[in-house]
Formats: structure tokens, sequence, C-alpha cells
């Protein structure tokens, strides 16, 4: 007798706990609307509003690369100027004993105009 009371229990427990999911998920939805359910989108897409790619103006590589050769010279000055600033603070400090925060940045500021240079020679 006692298992059939067991198997019984087994089985009801797990019942009588998903009703009561199912009807308080029941009630959640039909107290608030679900809102994506009243939109629905076609299933297929739709048109561009401007289908003519004409319209915009497509720009000139050659000006893009006048641009970048433009832009990679003055870098390379500045990255020229900054790295002889570099060598004369690295002279006048000793960085065996102490490796000064404007030396590092310095240093950390050259290596990012030499990707921006990179980048530009490479195009992108």
């Amino acid at each position: 007798m006692e298992w059939k009371r067991r198997t019984f229990l087994a089985a009801a427990i797990p019942a009588a706990v998903a009703a009561s999911f199912g009807f308080r998920a029941k009630g959640a939805m039909a107290q608030q609307p679900n809102p994506q359910r009243q939109q629905q989108s076609p299933p297929w897409p739709q048109p561009l509003q401007n289908p003519s790619p004409d319209d915009t103006p497509k720009p000139d590589p050659k000006q893009i690369l006048k641009h970048n050769k433009e832009q990679i010279e003055q870098d390379i000055e500045k990255l020229y100027s900054l790295a002889n600033e570099l060598k004369e603070q690295a002279g006048k400090t000793d960085s065996t004993i102490v490796l000064s925060l404007p030396l590092v940045q310095k240093a950390e500021e050259i290596e990012k105009l030499a990707k921006q240079i990179k980048n530009l020679a490479r195009g992108s």
C-alpha cells in the first residue's frame, strides 16, 4: 500500500505544479497584451525608400589618395619631431634609476602616431 501511495504522489505533485504554472502564465498573458503580436511585420523585407544609389556622390579615389599622402607627410614630420624630443628627454634623465612619466607618455604618443601612419599607408 505504501508503494501505491508513493507512485501516486510522485505523479500528482509534478502535475499539480505544472498546472499551477500554466494557470499563472495564462493569467499573466491575459492581463498584459503582447505588443509584438499586435504589430506583426510581413514575412518579406520592406523595399528601401530610396533604391537609387546614383543620388549619392561617390568619393574620387584619387582625391582620397592625395589627401592620405598629405596626411602621411604631416604625420611623419610630427613623428620626427616627437622622436627627437623623446631622444632629448631620454638623454636628460637617468632611466636606470627612475623612468619618467613624460618619457613614457611621449613614447605612447609616438606609437599611436606610427600606427595612424601605417593605417593611412595601407589605405584603411
